[in-house]
This record gives structure tokens, sequence and C-alpha cells, in this order.
């Protein structure tokens, strides 16, 4: 792994941790339904300001990883 994969790997598992804690909450039972649904509320908001952040990075993590396992020579047609 290099710099590049790393510091996207960094925001990526960011946002994924802030997710899944919330989901965690709300399977547990910990939070209202009002609570629940202003948590959804900002999750989609983050969503939609992230999200083509977020689908960017994984798209570049996935085709560097791709093009060092290639320059590796573990990729074989």
């Amino acid at each position: 792994m290099n710099d590049y994969i790393e510091h996207r790997l960094r925001r990526i598992h960011s946002i994924l941790a802030h997710h899944l804690s919330t989901l965690d909450l709300i399977l547990a039972g910990k939070t209202t339904n009002l609570e629940t649904a202003k948590e959804f509320s900002l999750l989609l908001d983050l969503m939609g300001t992230k999200g083509s952040d977020f689908k960017q990075d994984c798209k570049e993590v996935e085709a560097e990883a791709y093009r060092l396992a290639d320059k590796e020579g573990l990729i074989h047609e």
C-alpha cells in the first residue's frame, strides 16, 4: 500500500465508521424514533455532499490497487 491509497482509505474509513456506529446504536434500540430520523437526515446529507467524493475515493483505491497488483505480477490474464 502506498501513501496515495492509504490517504483515500482513511477517508473511506472515516465515513464508514460514522455510518456503522450510528446503525449500531439504532439496532441496539438506544435511540428514539426522532433521534433515528434526525440521524438518518444527517447521514443522507453527508452522503449527498460527500457521496461523490466517497465513490471517487473507492474507484481510485480500486484502480491503484489493481495497478500495483499488476506491477507485482499478481494479475494473470
